[in-house]
């Protein structure tokens, strides 16, 4: 059966107010994300008529066509049916209570209650109930139009009895429960505390006409509040109180007190209300409300107000993303440059002047009205206060709220746009221009750095920075120096995707981090080599104008298109090519800010606090966020909860079905995380126990599938996470088996294999009979096989290293064994010579005997050369007519030896040339003592043959050196 682990989300207060601001200040009402949500995106009617959230996560719209359920992205519309057991779609109010339970109730006194995924109908109340509460007993109250409250008892065996009328005579609207267990109605007659059996009244004080009490609620401290037709009053139960005295006439429907102590309340003509620090503010039709009539007020587990009106819903968020615009003091919208001066004060430069902020109010830096003129750059001083760099009037210094001019165009400046400003550890002061850049040394000389005169890549500087090293970093719009001891080194940059704009600077020990138009580069200081984080590393866009490190793992990017958030440690292995990807989530618009526009091309176009806050200059104010307030939607669990399992095509309640039909091929599971801050971003992973062996990762993905399972015992569970939060435990569990078809089953499938091995055993014996008769037939075949390859093969081994007419060594056998013969008399420093043998005239003979006569006349001179050599492995046919020899010895002894030879050819009696004429060779001699290796002695004794043809034949010639070659 199903078991939702579900750690509820604590409650948290997100941390809304600027960094150097008193957290204790709320955040103003027009400073919260605002959502709104209408028929058309959804809800099936506009009039929101009660709020709630069940322990499941989902929150719950009562609307006059239904109720909808909304998971954060979609809404699901209940109503009349079967399904609920609802009499009308008509709902006023909802109950959440334990144990996932919900209660609805509305038009013709119809109720239901769902537990879990099950809906039941309920006797129905006398007429439309406005409101319900379930006590701390179980015992069920409800407050009825016209007729007051009704009791209904909870029996002990867990039903409820019929209802006792407690209240009548007048419309009851709704319900409290105070800790101590006291039920207070409210009324059109009134506020009434009412027991099972009697009922009292409490007097507000005498306000002039009939008081009516619409809504109630408890404060933190246990106190009763009260939404009445004379305003939001308090009762600690003694006395009331009112909360605001200019409310009197003031119509309020709805009220509650949200964690930080804030009262909201809705009024029925002028919108929402909010006292917070005992200020009032209101927000109606005109700045963003659906409608001014507000009908009910709820706060959910994270934070947000949801308001329901009679024109839609709205919720109240405080996004982690913040904008200072003209609406909040800032002098102009479009801010180019910020500087934080102290941990209570930072500059704001935009296009029409110079702004302060101070204890988180935006005013006029100054009120001097030179302070009017578009701001481009800051850099801090040392006496507390900044130089300013202007778009048209040089630079100014901003010092005990006064600005006063120090250089421009007719004291030195190149040109009086001034988009870079940086004072060095030297206390030099150093002014980026379209022109080039200019150095102001303490005395006040000005030295000028430009394309022209140095090795600056560009005039048109845009961000200047200091390393550790004293190196000043200049980006410009086609390139990348640093100056040293006034020297300027170009760092190119082009070979990196082309990369040619260099906008901001973040520099860390070891490391420059360059903002450009193709990502961002880091410099390594020690190896001089760069790397990219760009596009080949999935960063969808090229261009960004600041990096900011949070201090907390992560860097922030500014762009045109938003703020992208990226993994420090990710980027130093991309840069480092150590991994090719990088992970990012992109923030825009619907995070909190203005505009998604950040601005670049001035410098410092963002910056981090002392206190951790984060400011980026954008095209529509100063967006401000402190990265702890993401990391706290990371810090506790999100509820997950299955939307829907199907079986195959067949949709299954959780609740009341575990077990999946035999044959079952697909189950399917759609999930939601119920995380209303940042929905679309949520991540989900999940686990089937008994399939995976480890998590599977589902991105932003809500539906998982698994395929052909195996019958068999399976756990689903799905965990949820906001982008760079840690998985919880808060993981959703259904337990479920897959039945296993007939043939599926242990004892058909034990029977199965029982017969299966019979049968196979019978195969075997029968083919192990056929393979013993056939044993002995084959082996006796594959020994003449066998026998006649091996003869086969030494034959072909034999023919293709012998001569078929002398059956001598043919020249391939001899060279090898001249070439072993050669190498081991080298090495034993031996002398070896060869004699190379041609019959003479031999053409004659085959010419006027035949070629039968001239083999055998081979044949007799083979036998003789083996005959008088002695070693068949010494002689060789060489080829033809011509038969080579090994002899140990030098090529002298060589020719002593084969004179004899010589003349014992000459006196051959051949009987194949019948006594007509005899034959004679000429021998050509060499030695190892004139060549290298082996092809050279045979090159040198073929030379030697040649000699003695030369000479006459019929004689041995030896290799000389001073034989022409």
């Amino acid at each position: 059966m199903l078991d939702i682990r579900i750690a509820w989300l604590i409650c948290f207060a997100i941390l809304s107010t600027f960094s150097f601001t008193s957290h204790a200040t709320a955040l103003k009402l027009a400073d919260y994300y605002t959502d709104v949500w209408t028929s058309v995106d959804g809800l099936p009617h506009n009039s929101i008529n009660a709020i709630t959230q069940t322990d499941d996560g989902y929150l719950w719209f009562a609307t006059w066509e239904g109720v909808a359920r909304y998971d954060g992205l979609h809404f699901t519309l209940f109503g009349r049916g079967e399904t609920t057991g609802m009499k009308d779609s008509g709902t006023r109010t909802l109950v959440a209570d334990s144990n996932n339970s919900l209660w609805l109730a509305g038009a013709r006194g119809s109720m239901a209650l769902r537990k879990g995924y099950q809906w039941s109908n309920q006797a129905n109340a006398a007429s439309l109930v406005n409101h319900a509460l379930v006590d701390q007993h179980k015992n069920l109250w409800i407050a009825v139009e016209g007729l007051g409250v009704y009791y209904r008892a909870r029996g002990k065996d867990g039903n409820y009895l019929p209802d006792v009328h407690i209240l009548s005579g007048f419309s009851a609207y709704h319900l409290a429960q105070s800790s101590s267990g006291d039920i207070f109605a409210a009324t059109d007659n009134g506020l009434y505390r009412v027991t099972p059996k009697s009922y009292h009244k409490l007097e507000l004080p005498l306000l002039g006409d009939r008081t009516r009490v619409y809504s109630l609620a408890f404060d933190h401290q246990d106190r009763l509040l009260l939404a009445s037709n004379h305003g939001p009053w308090r009762y600690d139960g003694q006395q009331f109180t009112r909360l605001n005295n200019t409310l009197d006439h003031v119509i309020t429907t709805a009220i509650i007190e949200d964690r930080e102590g804030n009262i909201w309340f809705g009024t029925s003509t002028q919108g929402v209300g909010r006292i917070a620090n005992h200020q009032l503010e209101f927000k109606n039709a005109n700045s963003g409300l659906p409608h001014n009539r507000v009908i009910s007020l709820f706060e959910d587990q994270e934070g947000s107000i949801w308001v329901g009106t009679n024109g839609g819903l709205i919720r109240f968020r405080n996004a982690a993303f913040q904008s200072f615009t003209e609406q909040d003091g800032l002098i102009g919208n479009y801010v180019r440059t910020v500087l934080p001066i102290n941990s209570k004060q930072v500059l704001v430069g935009t296009s029409q002047g110079l702004s302060l902020l101070e204890d988180g109010q935006a005013m006029a830096a100054t009120q001097d009205p030179v302070s009017r003129q578009g701001i481009l750059s800051l850099a801090k001083n040392h006496q507390g206060g900044a130089y300013v760099g202007t778009y048209r009037n040089g630079v100014y210094q901003w010092q005990n709220h006064q600005l006063q001019q120090l250089w421009n165009e007719d004291s030195g400046l190149p040109h009086n746009e001034v988009r870079a400003l940086l004072k060095d550890s030297h206390n030099n002061l150093w002014i980026g221009t379209p022109n080039g850049l200019v150095k102001i040394k303490p005395q006040g000389e000005m030295q000028y750095f430009t394309k022209q005169n140095s090795n600056l890549p560009d005039n048109y500087i845009l961000a200047i920075a200091e390393d550790e090293f004293g190196k000043i970093w200049v980006g410009t719009g086609v390139g990348l120096a640093f100056i040293r001891d006034d020297k300027v080194s170009n760092v190119p940059i082009h070979n990196l995707e082309q990369a040619q704009y260099a906008f901001g600077f973040y520099l860390e020990p070891g490391y420059v981090w360059i903002a450009s138009d193709r990502g961002i580069i880091r410099y390594q200081q020690h190896t001089q080599q760069m790397g990219l984080v760009g596009r080949p590393a999935g960063l969808p866009i090229d261009k960004f104008f600041q990096i900011v490190n949070d201090q907390q793992g992560s860097l922030w990017l500014s762009s045109n298109r938003g703020l992208w958030k990226i993994s420090y440690q990710q980027a130093h292995l991309v840069a480092s090519g150590q991994q090719k990807q990088i992970n990012f989530e992109l923030y825009s618009e619907i995070d909190g800010m203005a505009s998604s526009q950040a601005n670049g091309g001035s410098n410092p176009a963002a910056a981090i606090t002392e206190q951790g806050q984060l400011l980026f200059a954008s095209a529509k104010g100063l967006i401000s966020i402190q990265p702890q307030d993401l990391a706290i939607f990371s810090a506790h669990p999100l509820p997950v909860t299955i939307d829907s399992i199907q079986f195959d095509s067949q949709s299954i309640s959780p609740d009341t079905q575990s077990i999946a039909p035999a044959g079952t091929n697909l189950v399917r599971f759609i999930y939601s995380g119920l995380g209303y801050v940042m929905p679309k971003r949520l991540q989900f992973r999940t686990k089937l126990e008994g399939f995976d062996r480890e998590w599977s990762y589902r991105g932003t993905q809500r539906v998982a599938e698994f395929t052909n399972l195996p019958p068999g015992s399976y756990r689903f569970l799905v965990s949820a996470r906001y982008p760079y939060g840690e998985w919880n435990d808060s993981n959703f569990i259904y337990q479920f088996k897959i039945e296993p078809l007939f043939w599926q089953r242990r004892e058909i499938q034990a029977l199965l294999a029982l017969l299966l091995l019979l049968v196979i055993g019978g195969m075997v014996y029968f083919r192990i009979y056929l393979l013993k008769r056939n044993e002995e037939r084959l082996t006796e075949q594959v020994e003449i096989q066998v026998k006649a390859l091996r003869e086969q093969s030494a034959q072909f081994e034999r023919l293709s290293n012998e001569d078929a007419l002398t059956k001598l060594p043919n020249r391939r056998a001899f060279d090898a064994n001249l070439s072993a013969q050669f190498s081991q008399c080298s090495q034993q420093q031996q002398p070896i010579s060869l004699v190379v043998l041609d019959i003479d005239h031999f053409k004659s003979i085959n010419d006027n005997y035949s070629h039968l006569v001239g083999d055998k006349v081979i044949q007799a001179l083979a036998t003789t050369l083996v005959d008088y050599v002695g070693d068949t492995n010494k002689v060789a046919r060489w080829g033809g007519e011509e038969f080579t020899i090994l002899y140990l010895g030098n090529q002298q002894q060589a020719r002593d030896y084969f004179q004899a030879l010589l003349l014992q050819i000459q006196a051959m009696t051949l009987d194949a040339l019948k006594g007509k004429r005899n034959i004679t060779v000429s021998m050509g001699i060499c030695d190892s003592d004139h060549c290298d290796d082996y092809s050279s002695l045979l090159k040198l004794a073929d030379h030697a043959l040649y000699q003695a043809k030369h000479k006459g034949r019929n004689r041995i010639e030896i290799y000389n050196n001073n034989q022409p070659q």
